[in-house]
């Protein structure tokens, strides 16, 4: 292993555990940032329904519903030391594989047809850029964009507090009831929503309860939101992030982790077959997307290191 092409090998995991006689010096159970448990902080269910109308219809809102599935820390870390990513491949013994933009439509519901959303990431946006994204999006002026930002020493961070952003938009099936909503006020909601996914979801990584003002741009304009290959900006994203924690001495991974967790129990059923923690769901139909098929019931407290070895 390694060679010309696997030029990274000797930083990677791989490599370590290769190396370590005993591999529980080795072993490392990746800690992750849940994304089920952020949305279920803003449940789509408390607010109005022309908001959910919107939500529903943006071609995002299958992979909150798919994204459910608890944590399978023995599984994911198995998978992320045998990621490489000068091929974004997983090596195993008898070749390799790679998650695919099908899987991200078979196992969460999104499509893979549309326009690409790396073209918009081309170029680093300017301040006036963010203005007129937070403008059309959500009706800011330049000076409450501003006061929203995150403060660091001298310069503010181009970046929201999740919080801060839930805080504004959720609730809007009380508010339409206690004074009633334009239906400008309710895209800025769906807006607010729908950044909040793409941080928590679609696009998770160490920010944590923070959102890249970059992302605005995905949103506007509202009517190309479900134009976008959303099965392939989740594969490229996970790929990045597989590549980081495939890196030696790396503790935690980020992305959307149903995704590969669901996609080792399609591919690997052996793996899963006299495994008391797994357990398919009685309440998934099948031709749904295989996001819900599955039941995780193992502790998050268990070190579980025998079980990764």
């Amino acid at each position: 292993m390694g060679g010309k092409v696997l030029f990274g090998y000797p930083g990677s995991w791989a490599h370590c555990i290769s190396e370590t006689i005993d591999h529980k010096d080795v072993a490392c159970l990746f800690r992750h940032q849940s994304s089920f448990k952020k949305m279920e902080l803003w449940p789509l269910e408390g607010e109005c329904a022309r908001v959910r109308d919107l939500v529903q219809n943006s071609g995002l809102y299958n992979a909150v519903l798919n994204s459910v599935i608890a944590y399978d820390k023995v599984a994911v870390s198995s998978f992320c030391e045998r990621y490489h990513a000068e091929v974004d491949t997983f090596q195993l013994p008898f070749g390799e594989m790679a998650i695919t933009p099908d899987d991200a439509e078979q196992i969460l519901g999104l499509q893979v047809e549309g326009k690409s959303t790396g073209e918009k990431f081309k170029k680093r946006p300017s301040w006036e850029d963010i203005y007129t994204w937070t403008k059309n999006l959500f009706g800011w002026d330049s000076e409450k964009t501003n006061c929203l930002f995150e403060k660091v020493p001298k310069y503010p961070k181009k970046e929201f507090k999740l919080v801060d952003i839930m805080n504004m938009f959720s609730g809007t099936e009380k508010k339409e009831k206690e004074g009633g909503l334009s239906d400008m006020e309710c895209r800025y909601a769906a807006a607010g929503y729908l950044l909040y996914v793409l941080a928590s979801v679609i696009f998770p990584d160490s920010k944590g309860n923070r959102v890249s003002a970059n992302l605005l741009q995905l949103l506007d304009p509202w009517e190309d939101v479900s134009k976008y290959s959303w099965g392939t900006a989740i594969i490229a994203h996970l790929n990045g992030q597989l590549s980081q924690g495939s890196r030696k001495l790396t503790s935690q991974i980020n992305g959307n982790l149903a995704l590969i967790q669901v996609w080792i129990y399609d591919h690997f059923p052996s793996l899963i077959k006299d495994n008391e923690d797994v357990e398919l769901n009685p309440q998934w139909s099948k031709g749904s997307p295989t996001g819900t098929k599955y039941l995780f019931t193992g502790s998050q407290d268990r070190e579980q290191t025998d079980a990764l070895i």
